[in-house]
């Protein structure tokens, strides 16, 4: 069986999606829909027609309440307007005429009212074997030998040729207009789809991304980290993920959003948004424009609310954060871009920064810093998203784990038992209670002051336990608790207590 796959031909034995992607080893990830895609051949248009001539076109419509003589008359012999037949007969103000040819349509010689643009037959000296194809200039009341029964439509478009034609030119030809090849799709993650000869199959889009907009390019490749791009807003013109709606981004890019471009919101309660498009739309201020979709574009067109896409990017996320130093060198060797280590240069050192931070100015550079810590230095931790899904949202954002592998806590200050960390008060400021320690604060609880209290947004970690306080040394209602850290052993407690003002200690969210 011939099909395309990813849009190269494929030849296969299996019937099945699923089998089939097995057959070829395709780039598929589990759980992804994939586009399913039949072409159907276009066809005639028998109300919309071009009428031609050398050097321009214009658009007969024709009307399509009900099938009349002259309508069909005109179906049959639309051909015929052409050569001597197609010659401008006559030209006044109020018609354009075409023809003559031989009819047998009857004759009726009242009076009417033409409007403006409209097409129909009429006849010359009331002569059936004399007719025309006229069209109103403007709407006017005459004879034409045909009455209401002549009419067939109007004109749409090309109006300005058929006001500059004059007698004895010539029409080159009439034609039905031609639908193009009709394209049907549907996605499906049903890997018994049963697949039909000369059908197409997409397993993932790839996206170019553009260079002028390189924050809102590192916005999308954090998002898609994964490579996965979840969709949860769906209208007919755009598809949408709104994961990290919430987040900053300057003024990028703004341009014309055609179809299948990919933007970003910079302002408004919709920030931080992506949108990738079905249909063009004007440019916004709003939206900077980043990349587009160069490949599995059915995939955009047929994906529907809640799917999961595949997603494969141009260039990839140059992010080594999180990786030891040695392969983050093999990293960007096969990227062929040079690294220069700092801080801990050892090869099993954790890099915990990278300068550029910026995917798109590290390929334009071509070179990159990459600083290392001690693994020690880096703490596993785990959200307590489903009780403080609010908490849980500004800790990742103050400490940049929403964008990259690796956040940072900067220390406050120190207190026998207790270490606070700077936050940021602006963004607790709708921070409400929830995960409350009513029953006592454990060592390794991390908290925030939660909008109750004066120091919101404060973040700070329980050395010992206490049943007055919390860990920003707020009473219980305080505080909410985001995460604990379990794996507290007298040198990670060490560790901590001498932690001082200024200092950092990074950590890493264990899914």
């Amino acid at each position: 069986m011939n099909i395309l796959v990813n849009g190269e031909p494929q030849t296969v034995k299996s019937t099945k999606l699923g089998a089939i992607l097995k057959e070829l080893n395709g780039a598929y990830r589990p759980g992804c829909v994939c586009a399913v895609v039949s072409e159907k051949k276009g066809g005639e248009l028998r109300n919309e027609f071009a009428l031609k001539t050398k050097s321009s076109e214009a658009r007969i419509k024709i009307a399509t309440e009900h099938e009349t003589e002259a309508i069909a008359l005109f179906h049959k012999i639309y051909p015929q307007f052409k050569d001597d037949q197609g010659r401008i007969a006559w030209v006044t103000e109020d018609i354009t005429a075409i023809g003559p040819l031989e009819t047998n349509l009857a004759v009726d010689k009242r009076e009417r009212t033409y409007k403006k643009w409209e097409v129909f037959f009429g006849f010359g000296g009331f002569d059936p074997s004399l007719t025309y194809l006229m069209i109103s200039k403007r709407e006017h009341t005459a004879a034409y030998g045909t009455g209401e029964a002549g009419s067939i439509g109007k004109l749409t478009r090309g109006r300005s040729m058929i006001t500059n034609l004059e007698e004895n030119e010539r029409i080159t030809e009439i034609t039905p207009l031609v639908t193009p090849a009709e394209r049907v799709g549907f996605v499906t993650t049903d890997l018994d789809t049963e697949i039909e000869e000369g059908q197409e199959i997409y397993t993932h889009i790839a996206v170019k991304l553009f260079p002028e907009a390189p924050m809102s390019c590192e916005h999308f490749l954090s998002l898609t980290r994964d490579d996965l791009l979840q969709i949860d807003d769906w209208t007919h013109t755009f598809i949408a993920s709104s994961a990290l709606k919430g987040l900053n981004l300057p003024v990028e890019s703004v341009e014309y959003r055609s179809r299948h471009y990919l933007s970003v919101r910079n302002s408004g309660t919709e920030k931080g948004k992506i949108y990738v498009y079905k249909d063009s739309r004007l440019p916004n201020p709003s939206h900077n424009v980043f990349g587009a979709v160069i490949e599995g574009s059915d995939l955009i067109d047929a994906a529907q609310m809640g799917d999961t896409i595949f997603i494969v990017t141009e260039p990839r996320w140059m992010m080594v954060v999180g990786k030891t130093q040695k392969a983050a060198e093999e990293f960007f060797e096969q990227a062929n871009i040079e690294q220069v280590r700092e801080g801990n240069q050892a090869d099993d050192a954790m890099v915990v920064d990278q300068q550029p931070a910026l995917t798109m100015e590290i390929m334009e550079r071509g070179t990159v810093r990459t600083i290392g810590v001690d693994r020690e230095a880096v703490f596993n931790v785990k959200l307590f998203e489903d009780l403080a899904p609010k908490t849980a949202w500004y800790f990742k954002k103050v400490t940049g784990l929403i964008t990259r592998p690796i956040g940072h806590l900067k220390v406050y200050f120190s207190i026998p038992g207790l270490v606070l960390f700077q936050g940021n008060a602006d963004e607790a400021g709708t921070l409400v209670p929830e995960n409350l320690p009513t029953k006592g604060t454990k060592r390794g609880s991390l908290g925030v002051t939660n909008m109750s209290r004066q120091n919101r947004g404060m973040m700070g970690i329980r050395l010992e336990d206490s049943a007055e306080y919390g860990p920003t040394g707020e009473t219980p209602d305080g505080a909410n608790i985001v995460l604990s850290i379990s794996d507290l052993t007298p040198d990670t407690l060490s560790f901590l207590s001498k932690l001082k003002e200024g200092d950092v200690i990074y950590v890493k969210e264990q899914k």
